[in-house]
């Protein structure tokens, strides 16, 4: 993980304004000694463009009167050895009750914490730790969806590669060797792609995420930006709920005038109503209007205001 850089600026209070580039994303803290501090996340489609988005970013505070000077103690440091369970037990707090993680019978260094259960959105949280607990792979099943046998088979999985999100990729897909419930395949993400240690600064960098998912889902050439916008953009993957029919990807770029849609030269990801609104508003389309979608293979069907395929065909196409 880069290092925090930090620049400051003296005036009727003191100023401070912080950046860090980590692959494709740029990391935002700002604020006063009088104010409390705002922090954003930009994300680039590589690390080229990540590194001249951090580079203008910083050209504009020098301009601005801002001066660098030596970042503050990051909690990621000092907490470097400290046990992700203790971490995250720590961060809940007192009030209410710290949820408690316990192991799983048959795993080795394999612990599972219950949320509410009984409640509609409860879900159990999954730990499969490594390094002597100082870094984890963590998966969460929603309570409604959540059968034992069918987690003890990921997790038969799982451990034998709980090494694989800290390979310095940001992702693999990975078939399974036998189903797991209904999926055949396995998303492994990166810390910083998974965001599992967003809720804890301290373990951001220490905890990746895996997940089963259905072949369709994800594309096996698929690069970071998108799968980051699946599985946490608006098109999202609701890759919790164990019990879900497939989200096949769904890659659009079109021009399709008049709609309610702003032209996308670019391929990024889409809901699959909004293929249909746009299939919809194709046919009384100014003649020059086309849409491209791309399936999860990466092949793609161009669809014009005279096509007649029908929704149907196209969703068969994804999925």
């Amino acid at each position: 993980m880069t290092r925090w850089r930090r620049f400051e600026r003296q005036g009727a209070a003191l100023e401070y304004w912080e950046i860090r580039q980590e692959g494709i994303r740029c990391f935002l803290r700002w604020g006063s000694d009088r104010t409390s501090g705002k922090a954003s996340t930009t994300i680039l489609d590589d690390e080229e463009q990540a590194r001249r988005h951090a580079v203008r970013k910083v050209d504009d505070r020098l301009r601005k009167g801002f001066t660098e000077v030596e970042p503050r103690c990051d909690p990621a440091e000092a907490e470097a050895g400290t046990p992700v369970l203790e971490l995250v037990s720590r961060a809940a707090g007192p009030h209410p009750p710290v949820p408690e993680f316990l192991p799983v019978d048959g795993f080795d260094q394999v612990f599972r914490c219950a949320r509410t259960p009984d409640h509609p959105r409860g879900f159990f949280e999954y730990y499969v730790l490594r390094e002597q607990g100082r870094s984890a792979v963590r998966f969460a099943v929603r309570a409604g969806s959540h059968q034992d046998a069918v987690v003890a088979g990921f997790l038969d999985f799982l451990c034998s590669r709980r090494d694989l999100p800290f390979d310095g990729r940001s992702h693999r897909k990975v078939a399974l060797p036998d189903p797991v419930g209904p999926f055949g395949h396995a998303l492994f993400c990166s810390p910083a792609l998974g965001r599992a240690g967003a809720a804890h600064p301290a373990t951001a960098a220490r905890v990746a995420t895996a997940f089963p998912v259905f072949d369709c889902e994800i594309g096996d050439e698929d690069p970071e930006v998108l799968v980051d916008a699946r599985i946490h953009g608006h098109a999202s993957l609701p890759f919790s709920d164990w019990g879900r029919q497939p989200h096949p990807a769904v890659d659009m770029r079109f021009d399709v005038q008049p709609s309610l849609y702003r032209p996308s030269p670019k391929f990024k990801a889409f809901r699959p109503a909004d293929v249909q609104k746009l299939m919809d508003a194709l046919p009384t389309a100014a003649p020059q209007s086309w849409l491209e979608v791309r399936s999860f293979r990466g092949e793609t069907t161009r669809l014009r205001p005279d096509t007649t395929v029908s929704f149907a065909d196209v969703w068969s196409f994804l999925i």
